[in-house]
C-alpha cells in the first residue's frame, strides 16, 4: 500500500471524526477517493463508520470531565459556574416529561444525515439531559449505523444514476 493511499484513509477517518462531517462526509469522500476499487471502498467506508462510531464515547467522557471543572474548580468565575448549572438544571427538569422517548428519539436524530444531527450534537444533548451514558452510547450508535446506510445508500444510488445519465460502463 503506497503513502497516497493510506493519507486517503486517513482523512476518510478523520473527516468521519470531525464535527458536522462525520460519516455525511466520510462515506462520500471514500466515494471520491475509491470508486474504482470495491475493496478499498469498503476499508475506506467501514473506516468512515468506525470514525464515526468513536465520537460519543470521547465526548461524552471530555463532557463528563469538563462538568467536573465546572463544578470544582476556582479558575472558573462565580457568575459563569452559576449560569451553567441553571441551564443544566432548567433542561434537566424539562426533559424529564420526555424521558421515555429519549433512547429512541435520540437514535432517530442522529440516524437523519443532515448537518448538526450528528453524534457530536447528539452526545451534547444526551448530558445536558442527563441521559444515562450506557442508554446514550446506543442510542446515539444506532442512530451512527442508521446515517452510515443512509449516506451510503445515497451514494450508491447517486452512482448508479449517474453512470445511467452519462452512459458510462
Amino acid at each position: 500500500m503506497d503513502f497516497a493511499t493510506v493519507f486517503q484513509y486517513i482523512t476518510v477517518f478523520i473527516v468521519s471524526f470531525l464535527p458536522i462531517a462525520e460519516v455525511r462526509g466520510g462515506i462520500p469522500l471514500a466515494f471520491y477517493y475509491f470508486y474504482n476499487s470495491s475493496s478499498k471502498l469498503a476499508f475506506a467506508v467501514t473506516l468512515a463508520v468506525i470514525g464515526n462510531l468513536l465520537i460519543a464515547p470521547f465526548v461524552l467522557y471530555l463532557l463528563k470531565y469538563l462538568d467536573y471543572i465546572i463544578r470544582n474548580s476556582n479558575v472558573i468565575p462565580n457568575r459563569i459556574r452559576k449560569a451553567y448549572l441553571w441551564v443544566i438544571n432548567y433542561v434537566k427538569k424539562k426533559s424529564m416529561k420526555f424521558e421515555r422517548y429519549e433512547v429512541p428519539a435520540l437514535a432517530i436524530f442522529v440516524a437523519i444525515p443532515l448537518p448538526a444531527t450528528g453524534a457530536w450534537t447528539a452526545s451534547l444533548i444526551a448530558f445536558l439531559i442527563g441521559m444515562e451514558k450506557k442508554k446514550a452510547l446506543i442510542a446515539i450508535e444506532i442512530g451512527v449505523l442508521g446515517a452510515s446506510a443512509i449516506v451510503l445508500l445515497t451514494c450508491l444510488l447517486g452512482l448508479t444514476i449517474l453512470k445511467k445519465l452519462f452512459l458510462i460502463p
